[in-house]
């Protein structure tokens, strides 16, 4: 198998960009990004599907992008799925040990197969199982139950829920831009997957990703997921609140709230003021900085109300040693750090990938709080593949009739990819990985 087959493509749509990334693990386990390319989203509103036609296009642009100056042909995709109706759900089950007192494996996969029966709201579907912990005759906190003795085993179980109508419609817009959906995944699920050290996970922590439509959520504690939620509110309703709050057009609030915008108006200068010129019949006024931040804050505030609600029903509120970790496009507001770690009395840090990776060719696209999300889907991607008995499963194929560019580095500094069947393909990867899966892996329902 060649190395440009081992590739993976991945595809984050969001509100406002749509990015594209390839690439792949080297021998020494190494992320290496060879292809990244962004455009402006369309048909896309808080992380939804409103038009399947200009979202496609959207997901063809950003792809031709990461593919400039590679000699590949990307078939299908992994993408991730946004929306405010995304929400965490605990479950729980139990079976009684055979006769031999010992848990198997086959057991475990039952307990999978118990939890992907609950009942759920019409027209939702399980995304992710994770394992919260498994208790044998009594004994709590068991990570990995298999080979024990005992009468009885319990699992407790944390389902990750959405609307199958996001996962159809992203599928349609793939399908629209010419590529198969190799797998779907829940943003928040795969946020943390690049950007947090599992000393982190073990200790306690959040991590927030600012989009421009949406807030993505992410809890974890004792090196488990504990919750996987997205808020209805991102920069571009602050971007509103400007244009309302100024009386301005939308362009000049983006601006205003990129080049001056502070997330604490204690901290703005009092005696400061930009001139917005004159266009398209607005009249030239001035915008003082100390305004412009009251705005800000104001709607940061009701945000980050949000993001403690969520937090606080995970009850884990006093235990997150490890503070929180801010991604996303609006992550990096002046002051933001100081409001989040104000509200909440939690220490809080800019995220950064965490893993090891080959030196970048792509380093300032990836390798800051933005980026988080594209890169989550593309290691979630890339470790799915792995799991997958099916070699032919390949998303990215050699262009074999045209040859590589001789100059790589060079044509890449000038550019700016399911399981198929919910239970059978599910279970056959618990029977398949069990060991690892439960000290680390999560069931994917897609």
């Amino acid at each position: 198998m060649s190395s440009m087959k081992e590739m993976t493509a991945a595809v984050d749509i969001g509100t406002a960009k749509t990015t594209a990334i390839i690439g792949r693990y080297t021998i020494d386990r190494k992320l290496e990004v060879v292809g990244y390319g962004s455009t402006d989203t369309r048909g896309v509103r808080n992380g939804v599907v409103v038009n399947i036609e200009e979202a496609g296009q959207s997901i063809r642009e950003a792809v031709d992008v990461a593919c400039r100056g590679l000699k590949l042909k990307v078939r299908s995709i992994y993408a991730g799925l946004s929306g405010q109706k995304i929400r965490t759900r605990s479950a729980s089950g139990y079976r009684m040990i055979d006769k031999d007192g010992e848990v198997t494996r086959e057991l475990v996969s039952s307990l999978y197969e118990e939890v992907g029966r609950y009942s759920l709201q019409p027209g939702e579907k399980i995304f992710h199982v994770v394992p919260q912990e498994f208790i044998v005759d009594g004994e709590m906190g068991i990570q990995q139950p298999v080979g024990m003795a005992g009468n009885r085993i319990d699992a407790m179980f944390n389902l990750i829920l959405a609307p199958d109508s996001y996962r159809i419609n992203l599928r349609r817009c793939a399908e629209k831009a010419g590529f198969e959906l190799a797998g779907v995944f829940v943003n928040p699920f795969v946020q943390g997957e690049a950007y947090l050290t599992e000393d982190e996970k073990e200790a306690g922590v959040v991590l927030v990703d600012f989009g421009a439509g949406t807030t993505g959520v992410s809890v974890y504690y004792e090196n488990r997921l504990r919750l996987a939620a997205e808020l209805p509110f991102g920069g571009a309703v602050v971007t509103r609140d400007i244009k309302e709050g100024c009386n301005i057009i939308a362009r000049h609030a983006e601006l205003l709230k990129v080049q001056f915008g502070r997330a604490l108006a204690e901290l703005a200068p009092d005696n400061k003021v930009v001139q917005i010129p004159e266009s398209d019949g607005w009249p030239a006024k001035e915008v003082s900085f100390k305004n412009l931040s009251h705005i800000i804050q104001a709607r940061m505030e009701e945000i980050l109300e949000g993001i403690s609600y969520q937090i606080e029903s995970t009850g884990l509120m006093h235990k997150l040693g490890a503070g929180i970790v801010i991604t996303g496009g609006g992550a990096g507001m002046a002051d933001m750090e100081k409001l989040i770690s104000f509200k909440t009395g939690l220490d809080v840090r800019f995220g950064r990938p965490v893993i090891p990776m080959k030196e970048l060719l792509f380093a300032e696209q990836v390798n800051g709080p933005e980026a988080a999300n594209i890169l989550g889907l593309l290691v979630k991607g890339l470790k799915k593949r792995e799991g997958m008995r099916n070699v032919d499963a390949m998303v990215i194929h050699e262009d074999e009739e045209e040859e590589r560019p001789t100059n790589h580095r060079q044509q890449h500094k000038q550019n700016g990819g399911s399981f198929k069947g919910v239970f059978n393909n599910l279970f056959e990867k618990a029977r398949d990985g069990l060991g690892n899966l439960i000290s680390d892996e999560d069931m994917e329902m897609n």
